[in-house]
């Protein structure tokens, strides 16, 4: 059986300030077998790493991410809010992020994988997975990439571009036509919130050929129930506390 695939949620966020070179490097290090991150638009339609559709929190910016050119947002601090230690860490772009990953491998081993997903309020209008698959392809990462989004729309478009790009459905409230969505998107995946994770949505993600993953997963309880329910990943912010609890149990 397939192990089960830590996830380091934005990076390492609970060691380094989400979303940047330091904390993609500390989820490595700590055991992450996958970095997850999110993408953003700017003014000039560059996909850049970064959580919120505003500046505020986690730079010295401010103002909304797609008000600024790449070349204004590559000059803010990314770090500073989090620690003295990391300022000056910089924004990255998603091919930055996808060719550092490349040339990357978890502390098992194995080459390190990336979650892409595709934020913006607004994706209905402005489609961002024709960007995101262009920038798998450049950087030859689409056997080591997942795609994941909560706009659904995005996700069947991904499939549409790249049918062997892996892509996965978000959702943090029930969905009573879950079957139907992953028929018309075609996805590979779903990625529920913790919490809506059964023992029945187990059981028929199992008998559908679904992949599970959870998010976003923190405590050594919480921890060791999502890996004994049987999810494939689970995406923690302090991946080396999974890593310690999969020591008693079978990585799958």
């Amino acid at each position: 059986m397939k192990k089960l695939i830590i996830i380091g949620h934005r990076g390492a966020m609970g060691h380094a300030p989400e979303n940047t070179g330091a904390s993609f490097e500390a989820g490595r290090r700590l055991g992450a077998d996958a970095v997850e991150c999110d993408v953003q638009f700017s003014r000039d339609r560059r996909l850049v790493v970064i959580h919120d559709d505003i500046l505020d929190r986690t730079t010295d910016g401010r103002g909304p991410v797609a008000r600024k050119i790449w070349a204004e947002l590559k000059t803010l601090d990314a770090g500073g809010w989090f620690g003295h230690k990391f300022a000056g860490e910089r924004l990255w772009r998603l091919e930055d992020l996808l060719r550092w990953a490349k040339v990357q491998r978890s502390a098992a081993g194995t080459p390190l994988q990336v979650i892409v997903e595709i934020k913006n309020k607004k994706s209905s209008s402005v489609r961002m997975a024709p960007g995101v698959v262009s920038a798998v392809k450049r950087a030859g990462m689409v056997r080591r990439s997942f795609v994941i989004s909560f706009h659904h729309g995005e996700v069947a478009r991904v499939k549409r571009l790249c049918p062997t790009l892996r892509s996965g459905l978000l959702f943090s409230a029930p969905l009573r036509d879950l079957l139907q969505r992953m028929r018309r998107t075609r996805a590979d995946a779903i990625f529920p919130r913790f919490h809506l994770v059964t023992k029945a949505l187990m059981e028929e993600a199992r008998r559908r050929g679904w992949f599970v993953g959870t998010w976003t997963v923190n405590t050594p309880g919480d921890l060791r129930r999502a890996a004994a329910l049987g999810v494939q990943a689970i995406a923690s912010n302090y991946p080396e506390r999974l890593l310690r609890i999969l020591g008693g149990l079978p990585r799958r």
